[in-house]
């Protein structure tokens, strides 16, 4: 898929979305994440960033009749999907460093809402720590099923939101050390443990409104690495890669 045809796909996805009454009388009690809220493997400086954005969420809330792109830093560096998309109701919920379990607590706002539709990209903070200290808990298997639980969640209690999961993009580890001057452990390829993800996405069946975008594959380069020409530092999205 070429990148003007994903744009224009993407794009009819959300001008097709359905407007609804959402029916909500009152807010949840957890509509935002408190700040003394201790979310599982969440660090030091992802805590920081974390509550920061629920700062600015709370400020700005999603509103009603919106479309919410949720994820990581990969999302929140797109700043204006708007922009991008040219489209007027797209709500940027990206929190750089963000994990799965970190997702999982900040649905409250969502629930309440309800979008129109929910685009799903999250993952790789979770899977890159496997190469620092938590290898034991988190694998695919583990990251896979937050994600899905994720959408499950969202569905629930939002019935009419149609749910677009993302898989996960490769990596480019060579670009990255060399950018940020550091050496990886690399015991186990960080490539391989996101293919092994995304495969559990695209193979395990789904709820009805709960979909699937293979975003993966339009990145790779001839050696399933992230292209360099997409990226700024082989992990994160440049202009091209947006």
């Amino acid at each position: 898929m070429k990148k003007k045809n994903f744009i224009f796909f993407v794009s009819l996805l959300i001008s097709g979305c359905q407007v609804f009454n959402s029916g909500n009388s009152s807010k949840p009690i957890n509509m935002y994440p408190p700040k003394n809220i201790k979310i599982k493997f969440q660090q030091d400086w992802q805590y920081n960033l974390y509550h920061k954005r629920i700062i600015d969420f709370k400020k700005f809330p999603i509103g009603f009749k919106k479309i919410v792109f949720l994820g990581n830093s990969i999302t929140e560096g797109a700043r204006s999907w708007n922009k991008r998309l040219n489209q007027r109701n797209i709500v940027n919920r990206g929190i750089s460093g963000d994990i799965t379990e970190g997702v999982l607590e900040r649905l409250g706002e969502i629930y309440y809402y309800k979008p129109l539709a929910v685009f799903i990209l999250i993952g790789i903070n979770d899977l890159f720590d496997t190469n620092i200290e938590n290898g034991e808990v988190i694998n695919p298997k583990y990251v896979a099923n937050n994600i899905i639980n994720i959408a499950k969640n969202i569905k629930a209690e939002s019935i009419h939101t149609s749910i677009y999961i993302q898989t996960i993009l490769p990596v480019n580890l060579d670009m990255y050390e060399l950018v940020k001057n550091i050496k990886l452990d690399r015991e186990k390829d960080l490539n391989t443990q996101i293919i092994e993800t995304n495969t559990m996405l695209k193979t395990v069946e789904l709820p009805v409104g709960i979909h699937i975008i293979d975003t993966h594959k339009e990145f790779l380069d001839n050696d399933n690495n992230l292209n360099e020409i997409y990226s700024s530092d082989g992990v994160h999205l440049n202009e091209e890669g947006y």
